[in-house]
């Protein structure tokens, strides 16, 4: 799935791609995503042109003129590609956006988890799915005093709180597994019982591991692409995710895999103790 660096990578390839462009057409393929696309995106977005490209969390966020705003999930396999000509719709394209430039941007989803939808309001803040995020951590305000004080409420695994968008907008499995290890924090510890130090060095580690995917343009296993259709290489740098049955490369522990919820952790039993 991707997840924050994942998204940012293509968020800033299409500030480069197609700011300044205006929307002359919209085509779907008439099948659902996580709900269906509507109708009125078509409507919505035709004859707008795109001012800014947003990021909160994991969604990406086109700021329209006249005022809108034209919303992407990626949701577990999504890929956002772009083409500076007219281009043949690959397989399983559920949107392509044509600018009058006759350039394109194609929306793929084989497993239909993602999003697209366009709000006609007047702020970012009033889009619902963007309403109900928490912090970025890449935001002023993400440091060891606020997350020790959100801490200290819950009796939750530490590895659940991080991944509930809610309270951290953009973590996913990946890079909280790594920001964990580097941290030398437990996946199953209960948040109340990290310390104050604990929380600096798990805000430090969390910070460090996304500007380093980003720097090495997301973590590419399976689906991801970013909008010129290249690899990210961040899955060379990993350290524990995928990495089961592994000797750890700083203590030369065996990482141990578990489940936790509907997902798997990572982790290595000689660093994170």
């Amino acid at each position: 799935m991707p997840e924050m660096p994942e998204v940012e990578t293509i968020a800033r390839a299409l500030r480069k791609a197609i700011i300044g462009k205006c929307v002359s057409r919209v085509e779907l393929s008439g099948l659902s995503l996580r709900r269906p696309i509507a109708d009125t995106l078509e409507t919505a977005l035709s004859g707008r042109t795109v001012r800014r490209i947003h990021r909160r969390g994991k969604y990406l966020i086109a700021e329209m003129d006249p005022v809108a705003f034209w919303l992407i999930h990626l949701g577990m396999s999504g890929r956002i590609l772009y083409h500076p000509q007219t281009a043949e719709r690959a397989r399983h394209t559920h949107a392509a956006v044509r600018f009058t430039d006759a350039s394109e941007l194609h929306y793929r989803d084989h497993r239909r988890f993602g999003l697209m939808a366009a709000y006609e309001v007047p702020r970012l803040g009033d889009i619902p799915e963007v309403r109900g995020l928490g912090l970025d951590p890449l935001e002023p305000g993400f440091d060891a005093v606020w997350l020790h004080r959100e801490l200290r409420k819950s009796r939750q695994a530490i590895k659940s709180f991080l991944l509930d968008q809610r309270k951290i907008a953009g973590l996913g499995n990946i890079y909280v597994c790594e920001a964990l290890f580097q941290a030398r924090v437990r996946p199953q510890r209960r948040c109340c019982t990290i310390t104050r130090h604990e929380a600096a060095a798990l805000v430090h580690a969390i910070v460090r591991v996304l500007r380093q995917a980003i720097r090495n343009r997301g973590t590419s296993f399976s689906d991801f692409l970013d909008s010129d259709g290249n690899l990210g290489v961040q899955q060379n740098y990993l350290r524990v995710f995928q990495r089961a049955g592994q000797k750890c490369r700083r203590c030369r522990s065996v990482i141990r895999r578990l489940h936790q919820g509907n997902r798997s952790s990572f982790f290595c039993p000689g660093c994170q103790t």
